[in-house]
């Protein structure tokens, strides 16, 4: 063991400890440019079946997730053996200095609640605000109007034929049924009933592995029997949107959730073909019914989200560099596991929606790799001959403190002389611990504070030389450094200045991340998704809602005639260019009013964000 890095020097020509050149990656595996590059999603969407390693910049294999999984298992090994009596918990050293990670956490977690609520109130008044654009723009989707009928003109009319009720016709019944399916999928993810069913019942290998192989069928299954199930509230709320039932009562009849009986929706399956008549007429029922039209919808939907999803999350500038470790984190993470939202993005699409949003100024201009490893290296080289940078330890200040880049140790016979006037200090690396717990906070108060803050040493002797390399984590301050004391006065201030503070350690800027800070973001790509999938739909929207809306007809036994002001359902009508120019203009104004409407209100919640975060959680200040 003790030749290894000798070794490691003959095969590699560098040392253990030694970044390589250049990071590479495969289908098979993915090395890290630097310890404080983001994990790629492909690490994230894999499983078992599809597994990714990780190298870090040294080539070394690395697991964070078997990793936090450890300091878990270690927190909670913890808790039992304080909760029994067997060890005494100790509180972390940073408690006893100005914003200790306790008051920070809190602090951190009340931005996530005041941010959480911002976010709920701007959804509602956003939908209070545009849901009837969206049914102005599904009514011009599904029935005919003339040529020379203004926009203006339609939404007078469709104001008139529905009153007040068109501001929030259909909103519930919609709401009510994507939340339930949305629960369901998210909670089966988390307490796995399959599985538990297997372990109580004792199932036999091959049982465990056929179930474990046909785990993405249980999964479609489950969201299509969902679909099948909420499929009255959907097809009640496109009746509402469209005007052609009352808006009230909110949520439809319980008998419509009866399966085939007289009120349900799911018959006639189809009001152009007989299922029952020829294997032709079959696949003309399926390919016509309201239900599996709609069931498509969701899933092409879904499907087109989650392709735009990463790529406009990645390019809309927020902060990204938390100083503060959220604990909310994991829990999110999971979230978009479970939603399919962890899939990258086709390299097209990214590319195309970056431009876009650089274009409008929400994202920064894309970079080639070698320009930023330029930037990477000048930021180096600025952050290293910055000789006068001081940093706050608790209540001492640290004067020229710069990271420590250690080769090889000389041997003896090589002494390492200092200007005799230099006021030096030597830090011995047991006292590493208490300066790292002081600068940065543990994840949560119950975690296991041994992880990879500690040092790691290797010693090698070849022919009589002893060689030493030691390892350090990047915020270990260097063992030769000015620690000047600071006054009473100074600590004094110190305890009044606020506790989260955006510091710049080894070149890195770190951010003030939380729910609150983060929302102005959240709503901008939100918008910018909304827009993209929005359109994309269009096609298939409009089949949906007029297949719906003359299944409703059918059924009721009325007449699709001129009984409003317009024609309505006729699906082989006018194919002109002016027909078709007319409806996308139609549509596009109906888009454009709900991107200014959002912009408005993204405008008034980014101002008041501000405000409340600069008055209440000192933002802005050191």
């Amino acid at each position: 063991m003790g030749r290894q890095a000798y070794l490691d020097k003959i095969a590699f020509g560098r040392s253990a400890f030694e970044p390589t050149q250049s990071a590479s990656q495969s289908t098979e595996y993915v090395q890290l440019e630097s310890s404080q590059s983001e994990i790629p999603r492909r690490y994230h969407e894999a499983t078992a079946n599809n597994y990714v390693q990780l190298y870090d910049e040294r080539g070394n294999p690395i697991n964070p997730r078997s990793h936090q999984y450890g300091k878990k298992l270690r927190g909670a090994q913890n808790d039992v053996l304080a909760s029994v009596g067997v060890v005494e918990r100790r509180h972390s050293p940073a408690d006893a200095f100005p914003g200790s990670s306790v008051e920070r956490l809190e602090l951190l977690e009340a931005e996530d609640t005041v941010g959480n609520a911002i976010a709920l109130a701007t959804t509602l008044t956003e939908n209070l605000c545009t849901w009837w654009i969206g049914s102005i723009r599904e009514r011009i989707l599904t029935f005919r109007y003339p040529h020379a009928l203004a926009f203006s003109h339609i939404a007078a009319s469709e104001r008139a034929l529905s009153g007040t009720s068109i501001v929030y016709a259909g909103f519930f019944s919609r709401v009510f049924a994507t939340m339930n399916i949305q629960a369901i999928v998210y909670s089966t993810f988390v307490y796995q009933p399959v599985e538990r069913v297997l372990y109580a019942t004792r199932a036999s290998p091959k049982t465990r592995h056929f179930f474990r192989r046909a785990k993405k069928a249980i999964k479609s299954s489950l969201r299509l029997g969902l679909e099948v199930l909420c499929y009255p509230f959907f097809y009640h709320a496109a009746l509402q949107r469209l005007g052609l039932v009352p808006a009230r009562p909110l949520l439809p009849n319980w008998t419509c959730l009866i399966p085939f009986s007289s009120s349900s929706p799911l018959l006639p399956f189809s009001v152009r073909y007989n299922a029952s008549s020829s294997i032709t007429d079959c696949i003309g029922a399926v390919l016509t019914s309201p239900l599996v039209l709609l069931c498509a919808e969701h899933a092409i939907e879904r499907w087109i989200y989650a392709c735009v999803y990463e790529a406009v999350e990645t390019a809309v500038v927020r902060p990204d560099k938390p100083d503060i470790p959220s604990r909310d984190a994991n829990g999110k993470d999971r979230a978009l596991t479970v939603l399919g939202l962890r899939r990258e993005s086709p390299t097209l699409i990214r590319n195309a929606i970056h431009r876009l949003l650089a274009m409008l100024g929400w994202a920064l201009p894309s970079s080639s790799p070698n320009t930023q490893q330029k930037r990477t290296i000048e930021l180096a080289t600025t952050a290293a001959s910055n000789n006068g940078q001081t940093i706050e330890v608790g209540g001492t200040q640290v004067i020229n403190a710069t990271p420590l880049h250690l080769p090889v140790l000389q041997s003896q016979d090589q002494p390492v002389t200092e200007p005799l006037d230099a006021d030096v200090i030597t830090i011995p690396i047991d006292a590493f611990q208490d300066l790292i717990r002081s600068t940065t906070p543990p994840g949560s108060p119950t975690e296991s504070e041994q992880n990879e803050n500690d040092p790691r040493i290797r010693i090698t002797s070849r022919e009589g030389i002893v060689e030493m390399e030691v390892r350090l984590p990047p915020r270990i301050l260097s063992t030769h450094t000015r620690v000047a004391e600071a006054s009473g006065s100074s600590r004094d201030d110190a305890a009044v200045e606020p506790r989260d503070r955006a510091r710049s350690i080894d070149g890195h800027v770190y951010h003030r991340v939380s729910q609150l800070s983060c929302e102005p973001a959240q709503m901008i790509s939100a918008m910018v998704r909304a827009q993209l999938v929005g359109l994309a739909m269009l096609p298939f929207r409009m089949v949906t809602l007029r297949m719906i809306a003359s299944h409703h007809l059918v059924s009721q036994g009325e007449y699709a005639g001129s009984h409003r002001i317009v024609n309505p359902l006729e699906l082989h009508g006018d194919m002109s260019w002016r027909n078709i120019g007319t409806q996308l203009s139609r549509v596009a104004l109906c888009g454009a009013l709900e991107l200014a409407i959002d912009l408005s209100l993204w405008g008034m919640q980014y101002q008041a964000i501000t405000k409340f975060g600069q008055s209440v959680f000192g933002w802005g200040t050191l």
